[in-house]
């Protein structure tokens, strides 16, 4: 049986950057995001820069 788990990469990210980013994409969406960059970035055929928000809103620093 072929294993499809992906290892757990670590990154650091700034906590209030990491939450402005799961609320503009979503939580859950935020790793396909990610792949989505690097596999621009490292030039894969194919792939494409992610879209981002039409128009992000401003995070509240109250």
């Amino acid at each position: 049986m072929k294993d499809t788990h992906t290892p757990h990469r670590p990154i650091r990210v700034e906590a209030d950057l990491w939450e402005e980013f799961g609320r503009l994409v979503g939580p859950r969406n935020r790793s396909a995001i990610i792949r989505d960059f690097i596999r621009w970035y490292i030039r894969e055929r194919g792939a494409k820069l992610p879209e981002r928000p039409t128009e992000p809103q401003p995070a509240s620093n109250s």
